[in-house]
């Protein structure tokens, strides 16, 4: 075979590669993110039993022979959404040494984040929505979603063991849930 023929042929497998790895890396930056963040929600929410509905942290410090958490100091309370269902309301109150929450769409962005300094109060009421479907009457924060679906985490810095206590009262204490009459 001809040199010239034998570099068209290589010239061609190399665009074939190239374009079927920029097709694959496409594939993979477009998708992973929603397939992981699907395996946390559904983890989060037990299998769907659970959307809509926060899960918290109960135990301070780090967990021997346990999974580690990237923070052992703080104690977290997570909620897997489903707007489809209709807005959801986090509400209850900040803790004093330092308190955030951190909201998450399906591709695993983070869209809002807000900590107990931003607050003008210690305490909060937040509408999660898809579509402005909240009720203007609603005399609380609105955030609207860039999703149907995504993952709310509110973090609490706790010191020391000794405020285990206070720390599942106010956990205790949060609403996290469907928009309900009194809620």
């Amino acid at each position: 075979m001809p040199i010239k023929r034998l570099a068209i042929y290589a010239l061609l497998v190399a665009i074939i590669a190239a374009t079927s790895a920029l097709i694959v890396r496409q594939a993979v930056i477009d998708n992973v993110p929603q397939w992981v963040m699907k395996l946390i929600q559904d983890r989060m929410a037990d299998g769907g039993d659970r959307w809509n509905t926060c899960s918290h942290t109960r135990t301070y410090g780090p967990v021997h022979g346990g999974v580690s958490r990237a923070n052992p100091d703080s104690m977290v309370s997570v909620m897997a959404y489903d707007l489809s269902r209709g807005p959801v309301r986090v509400s209850g109150e900040t803790w004093p040494n330092y308190w955030s929450l951190s909201l998450y769409q399906d591709n695993t962005d983070n869209y809002f984040v807000i900590n107990d300094r931003e607050l003008e109060t210690s305490s909060f009421d937040f509408i999660i929505s898809y579509d402005d479907e909240v009720d203007p009457a609603e005399q609380t924060q609105h955030i609207t979603s860039p999703t149907e679906t995504g993952v709310m985490v509110i973090r609490r810095f706790v010191r020391s063991s000794n405020e285990l206590p206070a720390v599942l009262a106010n956990q205790d204490k949060m609403y996290c849930g469907p928009i309900t009459t009194g809620s």
